[in-house]
């Protein structure tokens, strides 16, 4: 019994100790400094009503069209129409040398994921940007960017999962199970 009396005298000497051997606490205020006085407690947040916001500066406009369109023009987009355009041509048997099928299959993807992103970030921004993403993606290049990639699928020249390999649709692997033969086979 004294060995239990004993453990518990210890545990609480030690509880004791740790509790009352800073001395008083001091609370934070809502301007005090995180940690002053070493306690690693913060103080009281401020409110939005309570913050000076004089000294924030002004978020940029995301919908001016001077910002949005240049933006635009910097993308690689354009470069990503050429080369898939410069493949309209060549459809058939040099679609299935490896080089060129790789370096096909690339640019494609890289025009999708360029596309959705943009497409993404423009209707983020405003009213204004996604009504000009929209009307830049309706440009007769791609159209036809988008009917030589549909021939490409129809003929077996690529499948669903090369153009789109970052979709995580099951449907995509559903409709392309023996839907077109292949036709680099």
């Amino acid at each position: 019994m004294t060995a239990v009396f004993r453990i518990v005298l210890t545990l609480g000497v030690i509880f004791g100790a740790t509790l009352f051997a800073d001395g008083p606490r001091v609370l934070l205020g809502p301007r005090d400094p995180i940690a002053s006085d070493g306690s690693l407690k913060a103080g009281r947040a401020l409110t939005i009503s309570e913050m000076d916001l004089s000294e924030v500066p002004a978020a940029p406009d995301l919908d001016d069209p001077s910002k949005f369109v240049k933006w635009f023009s910097n993308s690689s987009i354009e470069r990503d129409r050429d080369v898939i355009l410069a493949f309209v041509g060549s459809f058939g048997p040099a679609l299935c040398e490896r080089q060129s099928r790789e370096k096909l299959v690339a640019v494609i993807q890289d025009y999708y994921s360029t596309k959705q992103y943009l497409n993404n970030e423009f209707h983020f921004r405003g009213p204004r940007a996604g009504q000009f993403i929209d009307a830049a993606w309706t440009t007769p290049k791609d159209r036809q960017i988008d009917d030589f990639v549909k021939q490409l699928l129809k003929a077996g020249y690529l499948r669903t999962r090369e153009v789109w390999p970052r979709s995580r649709s099951f449907l995509l692997d559903v409709f392309d199970q023996g839907k077109s033969p292949r036709a680099c086979s």
